[in-house]
């Protein structure tokens, strides 16, 4: 088979990995055994489901561009008519969810945070993400540091969030501006998706004040806080405070 031009199709803004080296480290982040099931987004030229499948996964694979369906039809005949990949050609933010024991995405940079925040239809173990190095520290920021952010709590709130490796920019055709990392994600179940839905508002204003005392803000706040700003807390103490008091 011939393979895509992936600069000429970047249709859908993103760029491939083509270090096969880091495809396979990839792979080995979830235990993988026989009739592991693994929900795998935007698998362009199958780089990455070359390996899950060699480890003896059962694949769907999500994929948007038809060009790159049709490539993978060809490339993965023998493991479509086994069952073990599933091909759907479709936009992974309009699938319906379901119950799989794994995530794995190289997510274009573009929509990384719809992506993120739709994982939450789906019932999964561990979600394994490459994403723009940048979005990845902010992703696992700590508070009291100059990435800690919105992304940061909400992403904190829902899942144990670890950068496992950076991955140069050249390990990717076309070559993008910046080097990515990727991103290991265990859900804490700590709260329902209901809960966490009302404390974004919250949250949102508080971030939107980062320089702004928590008292200043709210008038009723606790006086352990009150002095304190966003950045100073955890995300669990910011879903505390947010989850007791109204928007202003």
């Amino acid at each position: 088979m011939r393979p895509l031009e992936s600069g000429k199709y970047r249709k859908y803004g993103q760029v491939f990995l083509k270090d096969r080296n880091m495809a396979m480290y990839e792979a080995t982040l979830f235990d993988i055994h026989e009739d592991t099931s693994i929900l795998e987004i935007g698998p362009g030229e199958g780089s990455l489901t070359t390996f899950l499948l060699q480890a003896g996964a059962i694949v769907t694979a999500v994929e948007p561009d038809h060009r790159f369906v049709q490539a993978l039809e060809e490339k993965f005949s023998n493991e479509i008519s086994s069952h073990r990949l599933q091909l759907i050609k479709g936009d992974f933010l309009k699938i319906g969810g379901m119950s799989i024991d794994a995530i794995f995405g190289n997510i274009p940079y573009s929509i990384s945070s719809p992506i993120l925040f739709s994982l939450n239809r789906f019932t999964f173990s561990k979600c394994i993400l490459m994403v723009q190095a940048e979005f990845a520290r902010r992703m696992v920021a700590i508070k009291g540091t100059p990435d800690y952010s919105r992304l940061s709590v909400s992403t904190q709130l829902r899942y144990k969030a670890k950068i496992e490796r950076k991955v140069p920019r050249n390990c990717f055709s076309p070559v993008p501006e910046v080097d990515s990392a990727i991103v290991t994600l265990m859900p804490l179940n700590l709260h329902s998706e209901a809960e966490l839905k009302s404390v974004e508002n919250v949250i949102r204003e508080l971030f939107s004040h980062r320089r702004k005392k928590i008292g200043s803000l709210y008038r009723e706040s606790p006086a352990d806080i009150y002095e304190k700003r966003v950045e100073d807390l955890s995300p669990e103490e910011i879903f505390n405070f947010a989850a007791s008091v109204e928007m202003p």
